[in-house]
């Protein structure tokens, strides 16, 4: 915990002579509700990937002691070493081919951890699940983050990612509670299925929001 007060200060003294290099856009400023309703697409979308991320960090130790297996933090270290190198090696392909592709690859990625933590029947396939899911998360947050901003003038960009991170912090409020009901009534297995349920949702709509892109792009054309 002395680490985790440390990091942050530390992260605040990086970003101290960085703050008066980004001066403030001028232009109109909107209602918030405005400003949530183009950007409500993509911030569905993550807040759906949110739910199998918060699920695993919550419930993969429990569900590790429950099914008597060892080694559920090596699970998590699975989970963390997918998601950081997948950011680290692809961290620029949004910029380069989009951010819904990106998004919608990473959504069916996480999909298919997700069924292989409900249906493992040994940790090490439990394991392979939270590699997956954890390279399957790391993108599609700036994939989407991409999709907001580019829904905003740039006066409003600071907003409308308030506003779209908003919806992986609700993902994260409300998946503890109602993964803690759905493993005391039906087991810890089904909060993976209701994870990778979610990530599917996230990878259809996703789906639609690259239909109806193509779509306004043909009628431009």
């Amino acid at each position: 915990m002395a680490i985790c007060v440390a990091l942050p200060l530390l992260g605040a003294l990086m970003l101290w002579p960085l703050a008066p290099a980004v001066p403030a856009q001028a232009g109109r400023r909107p209602p918030f509700a405005q400003v949530l309703g183009r950007i409500w697409g993509p911030g569905v979308v993550v807040g759906l990937q949110g739910i199998g991320f918060a699920a695993l960090g919550a419930f993969f130790p429990l569900y590790f002691l429950a099914r008597g297996w060892d080694g559920a933090g090596y699970g998590l270290t699975c989970f963390g070493l997918g998601f950081v190198a997948v950011r680290v090696l692809f961290g620029s392909l949004p910029d380069r081919v989009g951010g819904v592709p990106v998004a919608l690859v990473s959504l069916l990625v996480e999909a298919v951890g997700q069924a292989l933590l409900w249906l493992a029947p040994g940790p090490e396939v439990a394991m392979a699940g939270a590699l997956l899911t954890g390279m399957g998360c790391s993108m599609v947050f700036p994939a989407m983050g991409l999709e907001a901003v580019r829904r905003v003038p740039a006066h409003l960009r600071g907003t409308a990612i308030g506003g779209f991170a908003a919806f992986q912090d609700l993902a994260y409020g409300v998946t503890g509670p109602l993964a803690g009901w759905i493993a005391d009534h039906f087991g810890h297995a089904q909060v993976f299925l209701v994870g990778g349920l979610a990530a599917a949702l996230g990878a259809a709509i996703t789906a639609r929001l690259r239909d109806a892109g193509s779509s306004a792009s043909h009628c431009r054309g």
